[in-house]
């Protein structure tokens, strides 16, 4: 077969809704039936109004339906119309590997001299990483787990991450404009949940975390991501404690002043004895200044004040 020039084979494949290229192999449209006729017809005139995304989604479907491989070659169509290379490609391989006998040894030279012409718009990339299991993406798109096989990718900007848990992510920015193959090293590091705490107190302080002596005056140090209890202290200085909260990769600073202890009574006892004097003055006042009541009622044989009852008195 004639080798066709580059343009007149991208344009091959732009209009490559038709279902077969050989008068000697029966339409697609008239194969198919049901569900994938249906999505094949919707496939194509989604296709010729520039919708490559909608139609590549029905000829996908139709291939699903119906498995003939034809629909391959449409589904790389629309790849390539959206300038994703790669995938066009891959489809086109698949087109060529079709052992059902549906494509022509002519359709098969014909993909054969597009993939490689739409080689040179690709590179292959091979992405090692540092721990295996890391699930790793291109453009945020899944393409393995560690350890991956080489793969295709369309030249430009790509970016490039591994992800694994327990592990920060590792990504990197490539820029590809072509060659036989691209290495791409990436490099997880475990995370580790702890932070750097910074104290600053008087050159005499001592300085404690969760009861652990740690420094005098001044401390820097990673500890567990958490709560901590901090605490310094000084000889006729007032301790200071407190509660502090680290997260992963946080640094904090804290400056302590103590403060020195006082001499005199502690402002509850001040309050307190300002009370107790208080109530024991107006105790006192209560009675040196209280008058002594006046009876009023009949005289009695008994103390002064008291009436001897004429009968018993009945408790209740």
């Amino acid at each position: 077969m004639k080798a066709r020039p580059l343009a007149a084979l991208v344009w091959t494949l732009l209009l490559a809704v038709p279902s077969s290229a050989h008068a000697d192999a029966a339409p697609l449209a008239e194969t198919l039936s049901g569900e994938a006729k249906a999505e094949y017809e919707s496939a194509k005139l989604l296709y010729g109004n520039g919708d490559f995304s909608t139609a590549l989604l029905k000829f996908s479907a139709a291939h699903d339906k119906s498995g003939d491989p034809r629909l391959l070659w449409n589904m790389a169509a629309c790849e390539k119309s959206l300038r994703r290379y790669a995938r066009a490609l891959s489809l086109l391989r698949a087109y060529v590997a079709d052992t059902t006998g549906r494509v022509s040894d002519g359709e098969r030279a014909e993909a054969n001299e597009l993939i490689r012409v739409m080689e040179q718009l690709t590179t292959k990339l091979r992405v090692t990483v540092s721990e295996p299991g890391a699930e790793v993406s291109v453009d945020d798109e899944v393409v393995g787990t560690s350890p991956v096989e080489p793969f295709v990718i369309d030249l430009g900007t790509r970016k490039l991450r591994a992800r694994k848990a327990g592990f920060r992510d590792a990504t990197k920015e490539i820029a590809t404009t072509g060659g036989p193959e691209v290495v791409v090293d990436l490099v997880l590091t475990k995370v580790v949940h702890e932070g750097r705490v910074v104290v600053k107190a008087g050159a005499r302080d001592a300085i404690s975390v969760d009861g652990k002596l740690l420094g005098t005056g001044s401390w820097s140090g990673v500890i567990p991501s958490g709560g901590h209890t901090l605490r310094v202290t000084a000889p006729n200085m007032r301790p200071y404690q407190a509660e502090i909260l680290v997260s992963d990769d946080q640094t904090r600073e804290i400056a302590v002043t103590l403060e020195p202890e006082s001499t005199r009574l502690p402002t509850w006892a001040w309050i307190a004895g300002g009370v107790l004097a208080t109530s024991g003055l107006a105790i006192g006042g209560y009675f040196v200044f209280r008058q002594e009541p006046t009876y009023e009622g009949p005289s009695g044989n008994l103390s002064p004040g008291i009436v001897q009852a004429s009968r018993p008195i009945r408790w209740r």
